[in-house]
């Protein structure tokens, strides 16, 4: 028989809060013993490479290409896992997976690719939102793996409070390189993909205002966000805000975010990024269901988010139902608060 070099290839080719909440997945008792290696999006390994502990990790480009396709291919060839998990992923890599030859293909039925490529499909539908994406993706390996023969995880529910931490990689010296104190500035990100509904401009800038009063605020984002940050490059001279919008790298960020007193970010990759560093974060969420906290809250040890009722969702300026002075408020209580394992959601009406 070939030797095997992996056991487990588990697949999330997607955003980063995406990969964030996805990544503890392997921490289920299924997995146990087991060589486990991840495919993620280029850009996004040193996620993986800065987790405790650290994951193996290989990226690829999201796009299709004949070579991105190939390498797959014999990597997979090459390294022969018994078992591919696939949470989310365009169709040219379930059709990679399939024409490797990997005996267990297992993900969620729904694109019209895992109906022809997964021989272990799960019926899993998220449109009703009920739990978080981490909840979602521990249950589609535990009904994966049952289809396979594993008996049921008991310790599911707990298991399922998993979430990520990471390790930044040289904090103190990229904080002081930028003229940063340790514990003695915040960091707000405005800006975001665009996925959900996010704090209007005016606000943040209110926001930003207020904060850079009691001390340093950093404000984060890249070439991605200018929709949001050109709206408020005004407040990039005040004395108390340090712009450092599109100058990160992503382990300089990771060491920005570290030592912060506080993130305030909306429903983004920084957000989950900082709560895994096990900062004080408070989300900004939109409350239609797709992209209710519910469902994309960040998982941490200080972790708040502030949503408007959900029966005023279908609202044009529903985001307006939040104030400055309700997220002042709520940094100010997360920064002081015990260390706590749920989402504190703090609805606006």
């Amino acid at each position: 028989m070939d030797k095997r070099n992996v056991d487990v290839v588990l697949i999330r080719m997607d955003k980063i809060g995406d990969l964030v909440v996805t990544l503890p997945v392997d921490r289920h008792p299924v997995f146990a013993g087991s060589r486990v290696h991840w495919f993620v999006s280029r850009g996004l390994g040193f996620i993986a490479e800065q987790a405790a502990p650290k994951r193996a990790v290989s990226e690829f480009k999201r796009g299709f290409s004949p070579n991105e396709f190939l390498r797959m291919i014999r990597w997979l060839k090459k390294n022969k896992p018994q078992t591919v998990v696939l949470f989310h992923t365009p169709w040219w890599v379930s059709l990679a997976v399939w024409l490797a030859g990997v005996p267990e293909r297992i993900g969620r039925k729904s694109q019209w690719h895992s109906f022809l490529f997964y021989n272990v499909g799960v019926r899993q539908s998220r449109k009703a939102s009920d739990r978080h994406e981490s909840d979602y993706n521990f249950d589609l390996v535990e009904w994966g793996f049952n289809r396979l023969g594993c008996r049921k995880t008991s310790a599911l529910p707990v298991i399922k409070k998993s979430f990520l931490r990471l390790i930044a990689p040289n904090p103190f010296g990229t904080i002081a390189a930028y003229g940063l104190k340790n514990q003695e500035y915040r960091v707000v990100h405005p800006g975001m993909a665009g996925s959900a509904l996010n704090w209007p401009t005016k606000n943040f800038k209110e926001l930003i205002e207020a904060l850079s009063r009691e001390m340093p605020v950093v404000i984060t984002g890249t070439k991605m966000d200018m929709k949001f940050l050109n709206q408020m490059i005004e407040i990039k001279d005040l004395p108390g805000v340090k712009w450092l919008v599109d100058q990160l790298k992503f382990f300089d960020l990771l060491d920005i975010l570290s030592q912060a007193r506080s993130v305030t970010a909306p429903s983004t990759g920084v957000l989950h990024l900082a709560a895994s560093l096990d900062v004080p974060v408070v989300g900004i969420y939109s409350p239609k269901r797709v992209e209710h906290p519910r469902r994309w809250g960040p998982k941490g040890i200080k972790t708040a988010v502030l949503v408007p009722d959900e029966s005023l969702a279908h609202n044009s300026n529903v985001m307006e139902e939040i104030t400055p002075d309700q997220v002042i408020k709520t940094i100010r209580e997360i920064e002081t608060s015990r260390p706590n394992h749920d989402v504190l959601s703090i609805p606006t009406a």
